[in-house]
């Protein structure tokens, strides 16, 4: 074979080449693709399930436990009487529109339901939010439920940014008459971390 005829057997080989990598590189391609999508549709599939296990349980739950759920519905509605304060008139309000919902025991011992002589609201300026709770239930019967409550109130003053308190109290709920019969605040939960773990 000539130097001639090898350059032209040489330039057409390069094309042809090039041509095989490139289909061989699209074909992995395509590959790949059908490979993520299986994976993914799978995930989505696993995922489906999972919400669909969730659902059910919580439906469960709510059946075999319908008193837990009552008081919960009511703690929230509470709450968000008690921690949602904009200025001192709703502050001076809010005693009286927490009042339908629990025992006059509670009315009368609860830090919650105590005056502010001080004007606290008006001295600070502070506007405070109720954010969710957390009910923790230790017992639950068909005349009494109780539990621990951990209350998220977001607060600011003026234009600052938000921080959160986390109030924790001990709370009891009568399903018969749907109304709470204790609510002690016992303090508040701070969360603190070690930096030398992070």
């Amino acid at each position: 074979m000539t130097k001639v005829n090898k350059k032209i057997a040489l330039l057409w080989a390069i094309p042809v080449l090039m041509v095989a990598a490139g289909l061989g590189f699209w074909l992995a391609t395509q590959v790949a693709v059908k490979m993520h999508q299986s994976a993914s549709n799978e995930l989505a599939v696993q995922q489906s399930k999972l919400i669909n296990k969730k659902s059910k349980v919580g439906t469960v739950l709510d059946s075999k436990q319908p008193n837990v759920s009552a008081a919960s519905t009511l703690l929230d509605k509470l709450f968000t009487i008690d921690w949602t304060i904009a200025s001192q008139k709703e502050f001076d309000a809010k005693a009286k529109q927490m009042t339908p919902y629990v025992t006059q025991d509670v009315v009368k011992n609860s830090l919650d339901f105590k005056a502010d002589p001080d004007k606290m609201i008006t001295q600070t300026g502070v506007v405070m939010t109720y954010d969710h709770m957390d009910f923790l239930p230790t017992s639950a019967s068909a005349t009494a439920v109780k539990g621990k409550v951990i209350v998220f109130v977001k607060s600011h003053l003026k234009d600052s940014a938000d921080a959160t308190t986390r109030f924790v109290y001990n709370v009891s709920y009568n399903p018969k008459t749907n109304l709470v019969t204790q609510l002690d605040r016992i303090g508040t939960y701070q969360l603190q971390s070690d930096s030398s773990v992070l």
